[in-house]
């Protein structure tokens, strides 16, 4: 069961994606503006480890190899077991809750700071590295994160749902997030050489490995 989660959690992501959409769709009059936007966040998140992982895939090669320089790529330091724990947890442990609290304005707006944050992963780290103006990840932040995140921060200012209180525990709380589950879980903690979770070698050769040159 383990290993089914391992390695397909970004495909299991497609259906919490799609339940997402029927509650939405289910409950659209008696959803608050932050809700809606918050849900579109979630969903986005979906999509963006779908092209991470699965299409165009290729993010594992890009991460350890072009960003690390790993010698071992398919299970140094990022490996199939770190994968799934950091983007489970910051998926239905972060993105999903902050959705049922809305009126925590702090609370909504870290899972959006959260998701600016993965433009200087993608946009810029990751593109320097590459030399290249792709890499798998970067389109669901620029369509993705980045519209609805602007989007939800003018609805909050706009009616005047974010204090200063909000914003600095906004930032603390994103920070605290990827500190935890970026720096220590998946590059402090979780890293082995001689994981017995490498990553499978279609998931090293998926296509946006290839057009980094990677694969």
């Amino acid at each position: 069961m383990m290993d089914i989660l391992r390695y397909h959690w970004y495909d299991l992501g497609v259906i919490s994606g799609i339940v997402m959409i029927r509650y939405y769709r289910a409950n659209y009059r008696t959803l608050s503006m932050p809700q809606k936007y918050l849900i579109a966040n979630f969903i986005a998140l979906l999509v963006h480890q779908f092209e991470e992982y699965r299409f165009p895939g290729g993010f594992p090669n890009v991460m350890n190899t072009a960003v690390h320089n790993s010698a071992t790529p398919d299970r140094y330091p990022l490996n199939a077991d770190s994968a799934m724990w950091t983007n489970v947890l910051s998926t239905y442990g972060f993105y999903l809750p902050v959705i049922f609290f809305p009126e925590v304005a702090w609370f909504g707006l870290a899972s959006v700071l959260f998701g600016f944050a993965q433009i200087g992963i993608h946009a810029i780290l990751m593109n320097m590295k590459l030399g290249a103006i792709y890499n798998p990840g970067l389109t669901s932040v620029v369509l993705g994160f980045v519209p609805i995140g602007m989007k939800y921060i003018r609805y909050m200012q706009e009616h005047g749902l974010l204090s200063t209180r909000d914003w600095v525990l906004g930032f603390i709380g994103a920070g605290s997030v990827g500190y935890l589950l970026l720096l220590k879980c998946t590059f402090g903690w979780l890293p082995d050489h001689n994981t017995p979770y490498p990553f499978t070698p279609s998931e090293m050769t998926r296509w946006g490995a290839r057009l980094a040159g990677l694969a």
